[in-house]
């Protein structure tokens, strides 16, 4: 994650948490509380969410 890798994740939102989700390796590789959101960008397929002090996560709609 810190290296910044591209890997096919499911996006999970709740009341409480943002959670990206590895399903073939069936690991949480991203989760941080909703409150711990501080913003967002949208383009057309992708979000960036910010988050804590200013960190982010790409997060990228697959093809098709």
């Amino acid at each position: 994650f810190a290296r910044g890798a591209e890997i096919p994740c499911a996006l999970g939102i709740s009341n409480e948490f943002v959670v990206l989700l590895d399903l073939g390796a069936k690991e949480v590789v991203f989760n941080c509380f909703c409150g711990d959101v501080i913003g967002w960008t949208a383009d057309a397929a992708a979000v960036k969410i910010f988050y804590g002090r200013g960190d982010h996560v790409f997060v990228r709609a697959a093809e098709g």
